[in-house]
């Protein structure tokens, strides 16, 4: 069964609402109003002229005069481009503060993580006010000063959002695949972090921008701001106290209005709590009858990029020794996952290593991958082509660790779903050093796969299942690896594209002559397709039998490994016991 998408319908459109509408339109006449008035406005009602002092609203002076002549119109004009440009200034200083305090706690491990989080909390245990009193109090009259001074009070807020967020983004699957393909922390940063906290980062500075305009204007008034010859809306409120004394009520009404309209304003350009509905459905994706099982271009053959052949002839390419993986268990003793497993996997070779829920399957993909939780206790020796990637916790560099392809569990889990997918496959590229000419790369590696290359220009959600999963054994491949490890690369395809990813994984040992290790549950497609060389059976994390595919899958020696075949290829006929319930509480999901 081929897989082609639909014909590819415009996005919908977003509307604005009523409320956005409304805030835009009037975040527009007040900057419209701050910057045009002043150029417009006669030269002279910028002057101080004591003969049209204290005027009331009417015409010429709609908004009146102060007590030194000046027109209350330019000046309202003029202190809304300082406010604005001190607040603006001030939002982005803090948030830009804020998602480098927040990615850096993430990225940098446990220590950089408590230290950055203890500063934070030491700077939001102090009063915004008071803290930014002292330190303008310090640069009086310094619009610099009055920045930062307000950057530096406003950041823990962000820093804390960006953090939790970026803990998540960390954490998934597609940053691990990164991490396979040896990306550097920075390069996990720019590609990954920074463009899922971008969202957050932009409503902070919408957030923030209001809190900067009454701050600094509470500044100003209180005389600690910016001078009185330098308009501002705080100190044009500051200066209206004298005149209401007079009876000139409109040298304060109309600066504090400014301030109400530009608070306003930007309270309703900030998003509103969202409303339970459905989501917009992804593009149809249409299943074709077809004999054979790629999805590659309709009416080409599948090709494939010629690879040199490995000059190893005796050494394995994948070469497990005494391998011993122990976590912390609900209770906080051990529990050992992986107990001495010993594999080799010679080039040009295809090993499935099956086994129940629990087995430790998935746990060995981790190890062989480089990605073992930190807490997780490790002896033996795991060597590529004669290089050790692991040996006893200690993990190698990012170098030696890139020549290990991972397939995750989840196709999807393998690329970063808000960028498409041509950029994430030229990221690996660039990653081991392929990345010249990028896009013809990103062609040649999707039609070794038998993926259509224009589908790489769409975003992993608009990908079918069969068409993600070769999408993320291309990403695999990019960094030339001499091991390709391929976690239950079956799960959740139909019988014909199941068939066709297995045949995909043999066809490409055959034709890069590198090893592939398949964990699997799916038995009986593993037997129709005839992919695997040796299969090796885990159980409750002990290696029980290992041997050719032609003899474990037809007529297996051991009882647990006939009990196991007999309950994937006949459901219902044998059932193997859980011999592993202590085990499966301890690692869950990520040790099947």
């Amino acid at each position: 069964m081929r897989e082609h998408p639909a014909p590819r319908r415009p996005a919908p459109r977003r509307h604005l609402t009523s409320r956005r509408i409304l805030a835009l339109l009037l975040l527009a006449l007040v900057v419209a109003y701050a910057v045009a008035w002043p150029l417009l406005a006669p030269p002279a009602w910028v002057d101080t002229d004591y003969l049209r002092a204290g005027l009331a609203p009417g015409w010429p002076h709609l908004m009146g005069t102060d007590t030194l002549g000046h027109d209350t119109s330019v000046r309202v004009a003029q202190a809304l481009q300082v406010s604005l440009a001190v607040a603006a200034g001030s939002a982005v200083a803090a948030a830009a503060i804020g998602v480098a305090v927040g990615a850096a706690a993430s990225a940098g491990g446990a220590r950089v993580d408590a230290l950055l989080m203890r500063l934070t909390d030491a700077v939001a245990a102090v009063p915004h006010l008071l803290a930014t009193v002292v330190v303008v109090a310090l640069f009086r009259g310094s619009i610099t000063a009055l920045v930062l001074a307000l950057a530096l009070t406003h950041w823990p807020p962000v820093a804390r959002i960006v953090r939790a967020e970026t803990q998540k983004v960390m954490a998934s699957g597609y940053v691990a695949a990164s991490r396979v393909a040896g990306a550097s922390p920075a390069g996990l940063v720019r590609h990954h972090v920074l463009p899922a906290v971008a969202g957050q980062a932009g409503l902070a500075v919408v957030v923030m921008l209001p809190h900067a305009v009454w701050h600094e204007s509470t500044l100003s008034f209180l005389g600690i701001g910016l001078p009185p010859e330098e308009a501002s809306l705080g100190t044009l409120v500051a200066l209206s106290r004298a005149d209401l004394l007079l009876g000139r009520w409109w040298a304060l009404a109309f600066p504090a209005a400014a301030l109400i309209v530009v608070t306003v304003a930007v309270a309703l350009l900030a998003p509103a709590g969202r409303r339970r509905g459905r989501r917009g459905a992804s593009p149809a994706i249409h299943e074709i009858d077809d004999d054979d099982n790629g999805s590659g271009p309709p009416g080409e053959p599948m090709p494939s990029t010629p690879v040199p052949s490995t000059p190893v002839a005796s050494t394995p390419a994948l070469d497990i020794a005494g391998l011993t993986v122990s976590v912390p268990g609900p209770e906080g003793h051990p529990v050992r996952i992986l107990d001495r497993v010993t594999l080799r996997v010679p080039p040009a070779r295809v090993l499935a290593v099956v086994g129940e829920s629990g087995a430790g399957k998935s746990t060995l993909a981790d190890a062989c991958c480089g990605l073992l939780p930190e807490q997780a206790h490790v002896r033996g020796r795991i060597t590529v082509l004669g290089d050790t990637l692991l040996r006893d916790t200690l993990l190698r560099d990012t170098a030696r660790r890139s020549r290990v392809g991972h397939v995750p569990q989840s196709a999807a889990a393998a690329f970063t779903p808000t960028r498409h997918v041509r950029g994430q496959l030229a990221e690996a590229l660039a990653a081991a050093g392929r990345g010249r000419d990028g896009r013809r790369s990103v062609a040649e590696l999707c039609l070794e796969v038998g993926l259509d290359p224009a589908l790489a220009d769409r975003y992993p959600h608009q990908l079918s299942g069969g068409q993600l999963r070769r999408a993320a054994i291309a990403a695999a491949l990019a960094t030339a690896p001499s091991v390709l490890v391929a976690d239950e690369p079956t799960a959740g395809l139909d019988a014909g594209p199941a068939l066709a990813t297995l045949r995909l994984l043999r066809r490409l040992a055959d034709e890069r002559r590198i090893g592939v290790v398949v964990i699997t549950h799916d038995l009986a497609t593993l037997t129709d397709s005839d992919a695997a060389d040796e299969v090796a059976v885990l159980r409750a994390g002990h290696l029980c039998d290992v041997g050719p595919a032609s003899r474990l899958l037809a007529a297996p020696d051991s009882p647990y490994t006939r009990e196991l075949l007999a309950a994937a290829l006949h459901p219902g006929s044998a059932a193997v016991p859980d011999f592993t319930p202590e085990l499966g509480a301890a690692v869950g999901s990520s040790s099947s």
